[in-house]
């Protein structure tokens, strides 16, 4: 081939041509991949968040019985003061 361009130039056009479009898939390729990764992560975060709130729904419910089981043994002293002062009586 005579003229402007050369036998050699086309055929290092095509080869960097191959070169660039090769990087462009890697990289490509590999955006993809990360973002599916990112997608699984996100979905793994929000499935134990979700979970979080539910011990924080838990904890607050174990909390409340905590407190109650502490007023009624705060009462219960006096309940079998009571109690043993009417067995007492009988």
């Amino acid at each position: 081939m005579t003229g402007p361009i050369t036998w050699d130039q086309v055929t290092m056009l095509v080869g960097l041509a191959v070169v660039l479009c090769g990087a462009w898939w890697f990289l490509f390729s590999y955006v993809l991949a990360v973002k599916k990764e990112l997608h699984e992560f996100r979905l793994e975060v929000a499935k134990d968040y979700a979970s979080q709130r539910l011990l924080k729904d838990l904890e607050k419910r174990v909390v409340l019985e905590l407190k109650e089981l502490r007023e009624e043994f705060h009462v219960m002293p006096e309940r079998l003061a009571a109690l043993l002062r009417a067995a007492k009586h009988d």
